[in-house]
């Protein structure tokens, strides 16, 4: 009996370090934020491109301004649809969002107008722009 009752207090131990383990796992993984908000911070430079993705499959703006050389955009989807930001003359996407969230990218451009577009499907009817690069 004395055996048994060795063998079940170990399953024991066992199974509540294992539970232990999990918890750490679980802790340790977070959510990715400091402020327990749930929202990954993005940086975002000064100078970037800020561009609304609206649920309703526009671009606000969707006329942009900026010097030649590199350009950052930050992209910020609304609220129930992720979009992204693809230069049509280059096919880079720049910058993609999931709903409610921003996202940043950049490329490098020469003078000249450049049209942008969202190449979600179903987006790219509505959900287009252009960017004048000096």
């Amino acid at each position: 009996m004395a055996g048994s009752a060795n063998t079940s207090r170990a399953s024991v131990v066992r199974r509540s370090l294992l539970i232990l383990a999990m918890a750490v796992v679980l802790l340790a993984c977070g959510n990715g934020d400091a402020d327990g908000s749930g929202a990954d911070e993005v940086a975002i430079s000064d100078d970037a491109l800020r561009v609304l993705g609206t649920d309703d499959l526009l671009f606000e703006p969707d006329e942009l301004h900026a010097p030649a050389g590199e350009i950052e955009f930050a992209l910020t989807c609304e609220d129930r649809v992720h979009h992204n930001l693809v230069i049509i003359a280059t096919g880079d996407e720049v910058a993609v969002c999931a709903a409610g969230e921003t996202g940043v990218g950049s490329i490098e451009l020469d003078a000249g107008t450049y049209e942008f577009v969202c190449t979600i499907p179903g987006h790219s009817a509505t959900m287009r722009g252009e960017l004048t690069v000096d």
